[in-house]
Order: structure tokens, then sequence, then C-alpha cells
């Protein structure tokens, strides 16, 4: 069963990879996963910087729009023009750390996914779900960023504020990303036993 699932997932993930809309950066990261036994990915981000918008009154899982996205290191010029679509709810500067779930055979594989995540300073990493068929392992830092600068199309921060907000949220992007590439170096240790 765990078998059959990996190889259709991974089946997916490579026609996912031609087509481009896998993050170039984590693809080695994936590789090395899935090149263990026990493992494969279910889905991945390296990380991003964006300028979100999310509505006052509706459900903001489905009415969240992005004004601007970026899983490079945007330049202020790209996060300014973002900003000139803004129209209706809270506008919001968002940097997101690199995170992968994992799909483990079983618990005891789980255990050493985690294990090695959380000894290696991926803290926020946790297991997601279990089921007979697999245990999701969710691989993620605790560096994040989710401010409000505006409402309703109008920015309330200055040019200063947001250039400082981008260069702490890049330093913050490739630190988290340091410690996912730390991390993915060891994975090896897992199948040592």
């Amino acid at each position: 069963m765990f078998s059959e699932d990996k190889r259709r997932v991974l089946m997916e993930l490579n026609l996912a990879i031609e087509e481009g809309l896998v993050d170039r950066e984590v693809i080695p990261i994936l590789e090395k996963i899935n090149n263990l036994k026990n493992y494969y990915t279910t889905s991945s981000c390296i990380g991003r910087i964006g300028i979100l918008e999310i509505p006052k009154d509706k459900n903001p899982k489905i009415f969240s729009r992005w004004l601007g996205k970026w899983h490079d290191y945007p330049k202020i010029e790209d996060i300014i023009n973002s900003l000139n679509k803004a129209k209706e709810g809270y506008i919001l500067f968002v940097m997101n750390s690199p995170i992968l779930h994992i799909a483990c055979k079983d618990i005891e594989s789980a255990k050493k996914m985690l294990e090695l995540a959380i000894h290696n300073g991926l803290k926020a990493s946790s297991i997601k779900s279990i089921s007979k068929r697999r245990v999701i392992v969710e691989i993620l830092t605790t560096y994040k960023i989710d401010t409000p600068i505006g409402v309703d199309g109008k920015v309330y921060v200055n040019y200063q504020y947001l250039k400082f907000l981008l260069d702490y949220a890049i330093k913050k992007l490739k630190m988290s990303r340091e410690l996912i590439y730390r991390w993915a170096d060891k994975l090896w240790e897992i199948e040592r036993d």
C-alpha cells in the first residue's frame, strides 16, 4: 500500500516538475527525501515573501488573494507595485518559511524524521496526521511574518518601513532556508540503522 502510494505520488511530482509547478530550489531536497525507503513528499514550498489581501467579512481561506508572491527575493519596487492592486480588505506583508509534508511508512519512521528535524533547528515541525496508510510529518521552522500594513487599498506604512520589513523578511527567509538545507544534508542518518 505505502509503496504503491509512493510510486503514484512521485509520478505526479515528476509531471509537476516538468510543467514548472515546483519551486526549483526545493527539488534537490525532495529528491533526497524521495530516495529514502520509508518516505516520500506530498507537498512542499521553499518559502516565500508576499503581499496578501484578506477580506474583512468573508472566509479568508477562500477569498484571500495574493497581490504579489515571490519564492525568490523581491525588490522594494516589486512590493510597491503589488500594493497598487489592493482594493478591499486587510493588506498583509507575509513571509512564510519553507514547508515540507512528508509521508512516512509508519510511526517509527515518522519519529525518526521528526527527531532529526527538531534536533537541527526545525522546531515547529510536527506530526500532522496518522492513518493506516501513512503518517504525515510537517517540517517547518519557527520563522514567519504576518503583519498588517493597510486596509481597503490604503497603505498605512511609509517607504522606509516597507524597506525595513522587506530586508528583515529576506534575512529571515534566508535563515530558514539554511536550516532546511542543513537538515536535508543529514537525511542519510535516518537510514543508518
